[in-house]
């Protein structure tokens, strides 16, 4: 009897202990970032593993927003913006911090589980489990379902909770939503630096365990039988455990060591773990689907997912590829599973990569931001650049040079065999692409570049033509496992690929031609270009392309377009260069239309279009004359010109300040200043030239989390604008001067009402010419217009 009740009582100390531990973690939640995650590192350390059983998953809950809210922010909180944030929770989630320690002190505890639901899991693993076939990887994982024939979650230990969470929390279609406008500049975040530190933590390339070293974990395996079906073995195939079974048998032994596996699994697991959550989340390419076409025992609450990645997401990737390469590069023979692991982490994981890579190459648009998946597959292609410490660089040639270079063509043949599409099938791929690609633009042109100097390294066009003539067993089953029996492997020097290239080659002749034309006509206009330009020039900075590009960056075309050519005859050997181009000459539409908005377009000096809706010429994709040149077209941009995204040649911070301020002028006296642009006489020009003009603007549909917004044009009145104020060599040339004045003693006051007046006397010189321009524009736009068309 006194026994019972002394056994009640423990019970009902330890349930109110626990009460406080989940009240105190919910008042900590509401406190601002930083100290919220001092005062819950405290309660960790403070608590019984009792006490954090319940703390942990409202933690988990809460850092990762899970569904309809961000979390905590970790894909917006930047150092820049955000940097005492930053710091907090770059220590409070590091691989050592206190997020952690919670999970190893919840760890010892097998029983312990956590519920991960289905519905969060990569499209192909719910298809997988709902069809009853299990990847070994979560064999031990799957909660029976009496009621139901397929699970609903999975059974997780605390630190597989965590990882999981967090893989999925880069993936999360509720956080794709709220990120629309900011997927291609928020890279560098939070999450991106604790993903980084992930990576490095878990996948030590130095030979030092991970820290720190946990004791034997004892996984609580059901018994349980694959379903097997006509599928299964290719699914298999597709989605190994990373270690065999005897590595991760804890009753097993190394026969070669006679030391218990018992002793090595806590070496390995947490690193197969953070390997395969990252590889089943990060690298599943995700076609366009709404909730409807998916399979509707997991999918009925889950928003419709795009099949273009953020800029986030793929550097990511690329990331990983690296650290896969250094880790697996960085074996050392002991026959321990950490090294088992290395060696065979690759052969693993290597189909998933190209695949992610084929499908994204495919979908990706025809813009600037290929180059980042473009930078992740030419990371997947050069294992050799990411050996630890640089083992191979020889002491009478620098880092630099002998980085990128393969230097041991037998160590490498291995892999160039096993990954033979990656290098063939893709190249082939990029070719139309690049065909059908602005060469002139600097960005493309430098993309090209790489690529041709990825490939014309020694060694590697040697080392593909002898896989492709000896190797046809393992080539033949590479191209089944990951094409399919139908697929029809060209070889990458086979005559049909050569004539492509040949094709290509007079492309690259047509581009370098233009852009050599181009910038000597930019040199010519900017030596002879009248005073009133240079006056202009001087309050606007110097003239810059329509798609924002400078002379430094243009001079740098030719000398890409020339590399990358020569570099194509050195891979396929074509001493010859086609006929036709000795015939060649620029493309003069193409070079007419990038100088017409070079500098017209961006001053506002030239009317010949309407310079309140700044525009860019791109390539007719489809539109190739006879003669293989290629015509563009004037894409205008309708939407409100204040709100374009900020160029690199504006201070950011300034232009956001100015555009608030002139925001709130113009909505405090938007009647004043209407009245004075239509004023008629002498002040009424004057007024005309401060203000920007009425402008109708468009507003498209926008996808938000309620559905779709409707569009419609939108009329906006006279108004105030003060962004040119932002422009750096702006402010470049004022600060000067008042360092001039104030070194000469000519005094900063005098110097600023100087340049004052001298921008009045501009202003008014432009009122009185304001009939000529109106004429002029008239007569510009009419020329234009049979231009364009």
């Amino acid at each position: 009897m006194v026994l019972n009740h002394a056994h009640k009582y423990k019970d009902k100390k330890m349930a109110t202990s626990t009460d406080v531990a989940t009240v105190r973690l919910q008042t900590y939640l509401n406190l601002p970032l930083v100290q919220r995650c001092k005062e819950i590192a405290l309660l960790i350390d403070e608590s019984s593993t009792t006490e954090l059983q319940h703390v942990f998953p409202a933690l988990i809950d809460s850092l990762f927003g899970i569904t309809d809210n961000m979390g905590w922010g970790l894909h917006n909180i930047s150092l820049k913006k955000y940097p005492q944030e930053y710091e907090a929770l770059c220590v409070f989630l590091s691989p050592q911090g206190p997020v952690f320690s919670l999970c190893y002190k919840l760890l010892p505890d097998c029983y312990l589980k956590y519920n991960f639901p289905v519905s969060f899991l990569p499209g192909k693993i719910r298809s997988m489990l709902e069809e009853g076939i299990i990847p070994p990887f979560y064999f031990d994982k799957i909660r029976d379902e009496q009621s139901t024939r397929a699970p609903s979650a999975l059974c997780m230990n605390p630190f597989e909770y965590y990882i999981f969470h967090f893989a999925y929390h880069l993936t999360n279609p509720w956080l794709q939503l709220q990120q629309q406008e900011n997927v291609w500049i928020n890279w560098e975040t939070v999450y991106v630096q604790l993903a980084h530190s992930y990576l490095y933590h878990f996948l030590p390339r130095d030979h030092s365990p991970v820290l720190p070293i946990i004791g034997p974990y004892v996984k609580k395996t059901p018994q349980r039988k694959l379903l097997q079906s006509p599928d299964s073995k290719s699914h298999r195939l597709q989605m190994p455990r990373l270690l065999r079974s005897s590595i991760l048998n804890p009753a097993s032994q190394t026969p070669q060591t006679g030391v218990s596996q018992q002793q090595c699994l806590p070496q390995v697991w947490r690193s197969e773990t953070v390997v395969q959550v990252f590889l089943d989340f990060w690298l599943e390419y995700t076609e366009d689907q709404s909730p409807s076409q998916l399979n509707t025992t997991y999918a009925t609450s889950l928003p419709q997912r795009h099949s273009i990645h953020s800029g986030e997401h793929i550097r990511l990737v690329r990331a990983f590829i690296k650290t896969l390469h250094e880790f697996a590069n960085s074996t050392i023979g002991d026959k321990s599973a950490m090294d088992e692991l290395k060696r065979i982490i690759l052969p693993s994981v290597q189909g998933k990569i190209y695949s992610f890579l084929r499908k994204a190459i495919h979908h990706w648009p025809l813009d600037s931001s290929f180059r980042l998946i473009l930078e992740a597959w030419l990371s997947f292609i050069q294992p050799w650049r990411y050996v630890p410490n640089l083992e191979y660089i020889k002491h009478s040639k620098s880092e630099d040079e002998e980085k990128g270079k393969i230097q041991d063509e037998t160590r490498w043949i291995s892999f160039v065999a096993n990954n033979l599409l990656a290098y063939t099938a893709i190249f082939q791929q990029l070719l139309p692409r690049f065909m059908r690609t602005d060469l002139v633009a600097p960005k493309n042109a430098l993309m090209l570049f790489r690529v041709t100097k990825v490939f014309d390294q020694p060694h590697l066009a040697n080392m593909i033509k002898s896989i492709e003539s000896q190797w046809t067993p393992i080539v033949r089953q590479q191209i089944i496992d990951l094409e399919g029996q139908n697929y029809q492997y060209v070889p990458l020097f086979s005559p049909t690929t050569l004539s492509q290239v040949s094709c290509f080659l007079s492309s690259i002749k047509q581009a370098h031609l233009t852009a050599t034309s181009l910038i000597e006509a930019l040199e010519t206009r900017r030596s002879g270009r009248r005073f009133l330009y240079l006056l202009w020039e001087f309050f606007n900075g110097e003239e810059s392309s329509s798609d924002d590009v400078n002379m430094e960056d243009r001079r740098k075309v030719p000398v890409f377009l020339a590399n990358a050519q020569q570099q194509l005859r050195n891979i396929f050997q074509l001493e010859d260069f086609p006929q036709e181009a000795d015939s060649m000459t620029a493309d003069q539409e193409y070079h007419e239309s990038i100088l017409s908005t070079s500098f017209h377009h961006q001053s506002q000096m030239d009317f010949s279009l309407d310079a309140s809706r700044p525009g860019v010429f791109v390539p007719r994709s489809f539109d190739i004359q006879k003669d293989g040149r290629q015509t563009s077209k004037y894409i205008e941009y309708l939407g409100d010109p204040e709100l374009l995204p900020i160029r690199s040649n504006e201070c950011a911070l300034l232009a956001r300040y100015l555009f608030k301020l002139s925001t709130y002028i113009n909505e405090q006296y938007e009647t004043e200043i209407g009245a004075a642009f239509y004023r008629p006489g002498f002040i009424g020009k004057i007024c005309r030239q401060i203000l920007i003009p009425p402008t109708t603007v468009v507003k498209l549909p926008k996808r938000t989390p309620n559905g779709i917004s409707p569009g419609g044009e939108k009329r906006l009145q006279p108004r105030l604008s003060l962004r040119l104020l932002a422009n750096k060599s702006l402010l470049s040339t004022l600060g000067f001067g008042i360092f001039v004045s104030w070194a000469s003693n000519f005094g900063i006051f005098y110097f600023l009402l100087l340049l004052f007046m001298f921008w009045f006397v501009n202003i008014i010189a432009r009122a009185t010419v304001e009939p000529w321009f109106q004429q002029n524009q008239i007569f510009r736009s009419n020329n234009s217009f049979e231009r364009i068309n």
